[in-house]
């Protein structure tokens, strides 16, 4: 008698606190839905904010992003995170967001465009970029000057670490404490030790999500560039290169996939606001003979201008993310006024700027999700409505899934009302029947939980989750919504029964802070089982797995 008392009131705590926290799952549905429902940002995701389908989640495309918005092919939005219970899932958001969101629409039409293109103008479209003012003068005088100019002292960029120190394995650490080696050597994942040093090494380490590894692997590779924690030797030997470019921007989203957020952004100020003339290939002409535009990938541009809200300073991230918009909106004029991307008088051909326009669109598009994931975070709705609004008139093809975030949105709001009729939309915009089935199963499981119906929307979440694409955030919904009828052990049990399906796909951090949480609310033996659950998440994750979401 007295378990269930302190289980019932325990689970009234929990309900008032997962209203707050389904604000995450409605920011990430910005991106839609994927086949992998693996949870980001950022979700950007960094295999979603970071599926390993998506161009900008913050691995997708960092490794080598010319590479990957060229080729990729795949679907352009991760699954949304799913609500946490007990505490909010603060990833969610960038990355994959995962700035989810933040997270791009498919690349898909841009590679098929691209293939009629020569090399050149490829890369002409992929690295324009329209500097300062201040910043177009010193190019043009190092231009003039053939490669004689030097930039004054304190405008002269020398990148460096901000911290050098080898990640340990969190999960690896606390099973050796728990059950000694024979159980921690059940971990099977890559390291250092197994993989090349240079960027394949780094995408084989991304690809299993060893994260921490592979930001080990970029201190390596930024020493061997002279740019590490400390120079070596003459300190004007550090060159800003494209490749270093490339391992800076798989760094910054390795540190914000891990939470460090603080030294990513330390890293990330060094670049003068990713604005300084070292970062354009005009500046380097003798190294990259008539190139033009900038070193930067736009992930990582993308990227520093969302860090600021992990921080706190959501306005300063929002400032960052319209200055890009801006600029972008720039570039699409100046392509279709019949230019090139920065406004020049470089001639370029149809199928180019066909190219160019399809990928430039694509690029708006993912700063508009991220400029609409971040008012959402700030509770901004009625602005976070008018950009999703904006969205569905320039991404039609994925209007099924914005359709469904303006529900949400509305969800937040407390206009019941207005969010069935957006959800109605969201499903007749739907073109695969199946899908669709599934989407009005799952809408209608969140219209009765905010109507108060809890009996019903479990079985409305469990019908959902038949769909492939649905599956886990169908089954997570249903678990939390039994919460509300204080079915805790049967919420348990949805749980336990999807992560031991596939244990590799399922073992995503909110599905485990949720089935802790409930772990936590049974009462007995909770550490217990939490313990067991650390044990599967060594045995079949990469050394990148939040051990905070055990809370052990």
């Amino acid at each position: 008698m007295m378990d269930d008392q302190v289980e019932s009131s325990q689970v009234e705590t929990v309900k008032s606190k997962e209203l707050d926290t389904e604000s995450t799952a409605n920011k990430s549905m910005a991106s839609g839905l994927s086949g992998d429902t693996s949870c980001t940002a950022s979700t950007p995701n960094i295999s979603s904010y970071f599926n390993q389908a998506v161009e900008d989640d913050p691995f997708g495309s960092i490794v080598t992003e010319s590479t990957k918005e060229r080729s990729t092919s795949a679907p352009a939005h991760p699954a949304p995170a799913l609500p946490s219970v007990g505490e909010s899932q603060e990833q969610s958001s960038i990355f994959n967001s995962e700035l989810s969101n933040q997270n791009p629409p498919s690349v898909h039409d841009v590679s098929e465009t691209v293939s009629d293109v020569s090399p050149a103008e490829t890369n002409r479209m992929f690295d324009a970029w329209i500097p300062t003012e201040t910043t177009r003068r010193f190019l043009v005088q190092a231009l003039a000057t053939g490669g004689k100019f030097h930039l004054p002292p304190d405008k002269v960029l020398k990148p460096r670490l901000a911290m050098a120190d080898t990640q340990a394995d969190p999960v690896y650490q606390e099973t050796f404490k728990l059950r000694g080696e024979v159980e921690s050597q059940k971990k099977q994942a890559l390291n250092l030790n197994n993989v090349e040093q240079n960027m394949s090494g780094l995408q084989q380490l991304i690809k299993a999500e060893c994260w921490r590894s592979a930001l080990d692997l970029t201190v390596i590779l930024l020493t061997n560039m002279n740019q590490g924690l400390q120079p070596v030797g003459n300190s004007m030997e550090s060159v800003i290169s494209e490749s270093s470019m490339k391992v800076w921007a798989v760094r910054v989203s390795l540190l914000t996939k891990l939470r460090m957020y603080s030294i990513a952004e330390a890293e990330c100020q060094q670049f003068s606001h990713m604005d300084s003339p070292e970062l354009h290939f005009e500046f380097h002409h003798q190294l990259y003979p008539g190139r033009n535009g900038s070193m930067v990938p736009f992930s990582l541009r993308l990227l520093y201008a969302c860090l600021p809200q992990f921080l706190g300073r959501h306005n300063e991230s929002l400032d960052r993310l319209f200055y890009i918009r801006e600029q972008v909106t720039k570039i699409l004029h100046n392509l279709q006024s019949g230019g090139c991307e920065d406004g020049g008088a470089t001639v370029i051909s149809e199928a180019s700027r066909t190219a160019s326009l399809s990928l430039w669109r694509q690029r708006e598009l993912q700063v508009l999700y991220a400029l609409a994931s971040g008012l959402t975070d700030m509770r901004e709705f009625r602005l976070a409505t008018k950009m999703y609004e904006e969205i569905l008139v320039k991404d039609a093809d994925n209007a099924c899934f914005t359709y469904s975030t303006l529900a949400r949105v509305c969800l937040l709001m407390g206009a019941l009302k207005c969010a069935e009729k957006y959800f109605k939309l969201s499903t007749d915009a739907c073109k695969d029947e199946e899908l669709k089935a599934g989407l009005a199963l799952l809408h209608s499981g969140y219209l009765n939980v905010c109507s108060g119906n809890y009996g019903q929307a479990p079985a409305l979440f469990a019908k959902a989750a038949t769909h492939p694409l649905l599956t886990t955030l169908a089954k997570n919904n249903a678990a939390a919504s039994m919460l509300y009828s204080e079915q805790v052990k049967t919420a348990t049990l949805v749980l336990e029964e999807l992560i031991m399906s596939d244990p590799s796909k399922y073992l995503q951090d909110t599905i485990v802070t949720n089935l802790c949480s409930f772990y936590e609310l049974e009462v007995n033996a909770a550490l217990v089982k939490k313990h067991r659950l650390l044990f599967l998440v060594n045995q079949h994750k990469g050394n990148g797995f939040n051990i905070n979401c055990l809370k052990v």
